[in-house]
C-alpha cells in the first residue's frame, strides 16, 4: 500500500511513519533532489527477501501547490493505480494537499491520506505539555509561551528547544520560566527584528546575511513576509497622523507605545508615501500569490529585497 502524510512538523511526519512502518527498514528520497522516474523505478525493483520493501519520499509537495510536469504526473499516477505488490511508498508533505489533483485522487484510491490539519496555538501547547509528560516534566502556561513565541511558529523547532530543555535539567522537574529564558535565549527574536531592521535601511548585504541564519532555523518567508508588511503599514499611518493628532491619541489608536510611535516615525521619513504603500501592495501580492502557490516562496522574498534594498 502507498501513503500520503502531510503534516506541520518533520516531527509528526516522523511519528507517522514509524507507526505505518513499524520497525522496517526503509529507503530515503528527496523529492527536491530527484525525479519521479528514480523513485519509481527503485519501486519496481524485487526486494532480495521475503519482506515488502519500504520507500520515503519527502517533500513531496507537488501533491499540494508544488510543481511537476505534465509527463512525471502521468508517470506517478500509472504506477499509483497500479502499484507493485512488494514495495510500499510514503510520501510526505509540509505543505498541505489538494485533493482536486489526479495523484492525490490516485493516492486515496488505492492507498491511504494521512492529512494532519495545522494546529491552533491551543492544540499545540496541548502537545507540547502532553509531550513534556510522556518524560515526568510539568511546566506552566507563561513558561511554554515563552518558547512557542520564540519559536517562529514553527513546531519543530518548538519540539527542538524542548528537548535541548530536558537536556539542560537531566531528570525530571518543574521547568522554569527563567531557566527558559537562558536557554532558550533572545536570539530568535532580535534576528526577526534585526532583519525588518536591515530592510528598512536598505541594507541587502544585512538583510541577507540575517536571513540566511534565520533559515536553519526554518524559518518561513510567510512569517518575514507579514512583518515586513506590518513595518511599512505602521510606518505609512504613523507618518500620516503624527502632525494630526496627538501623540496619545496616536498611542491609543494604534496599540502602540510611544517609543514605537518615534521609532516609526524616524523611519518613516526615509521614505515617501509612495514608496511606502508600494512596498506593502507587493508584500500583500507575495504572500497572496505564494499561498496560492503561484510564486515561489523564497524567491519572491529574495525578489522583494532586491527591490526594496535598491
Amino acid at each position: 500500500m502507498n501513503y500520503l502524510i502531510s503534516a506541520e512538523s518533520y516531527r509528526i511526519i516522523d511519528d507517522e511513519i514509524k507507526k505505518i512502518v513499524k520497525g522496517n527498514n526503509y529507503l530515503l528520497f528527496n523529492a527536491n533532489r530527484c525525479n519521479i522516474k528514480e523513485v519509481i523505478e527503485e519501486a519496481s525493483y524485487f526486494s532480495l527477501d521475503d519482506n515488502k520493501k519500504w520507500l520515503v519520499v519527502s517533500n513531496a509537495d507537488f501533491f499540494g501547490t508544488g510543481k511537476i510536469t505534465d509527463s512525471d504526473n502521468e508517470l506517478l499516477c500509472k504506477y499509483l493505480e497500479n502499484p507493485s505488490e512488494t514495495t510500499n511508498i510514503i510520501f510526505t508533505t509540509l505543505n498541505g494537499i489538494d485533493l482536486r489533483k489526479k495523484i492525490v485522487k490516485s493516492i486515496k484510491n488505492k492507498g491511504s491520506i494521512v492529512n494532519i490539519p495545522k494546529m491552533d496555538k491551543r492544540n499545540i501547547n496541548s502537545t507540547l505539555t502532553n509531550y513534556l509528560k510522556n518524560y515526568d516534566y510539568s511546566i506552566d502556561y507563561k513558561t511554554l509561551n515563552y518558547i512557542m513565541d520564540n519559536s517562529y511558529n514553527n513546531l519543530d523547532i518548538m519540539f527542538n528547544e524542548l528537548d535541548k530543555i530536558m537536556i539542560y535539567y537531566g531528570f525530571p522537574c518543574t521547568i522554569k520560566y527563567n531557566d527558559v529564558i537562558n536557554i532558550v535565549g533572545e536570539e530568535k527574536t532580535n534576528n526577526n527584528f534585526a532583519f525588518v531592521n536591515a530592510v528598512i535601511e536598505k541594507n541587502l548585504k544585512n538583510a541577507l546575511k540575517i536571513l540566511k541564519s534565520l533559515k536553519i532555523y526554518k524559518v518561513e518567508p510567510t512569517v518575514l513576509v507579514a512583518l515586513l508588511a506590518r513595518e511599512y503599514r505602521l510606518m505609512y499611518y504613523v507618518k500620516n497622523l503624527y502632525n494630526k493628532m496627538s501623540m496619545s491619541e496616536i498611542m491609543s489608536y494604534l496599540s502602540l507605545a510611544d517609543w514605537q510611535i518615534n521609532k516609526f516615525y524616524t523611519n518613516s521619513s526615509k521614505f515617501s508615501n509612495k514608496e511606502l504603500l508600494n512596498n506593502l501592495v507587493k508584500l500583500c501580492e507575495i504572500d497572496l500569490n505564494i499561498k496560492k502557490g503561484i510564486f515561489d516562496k523564497d524567491i519572491s522574498l529574495y525578489g522583494f529585497l532586491l527591490d526594496a534594498c535598491s
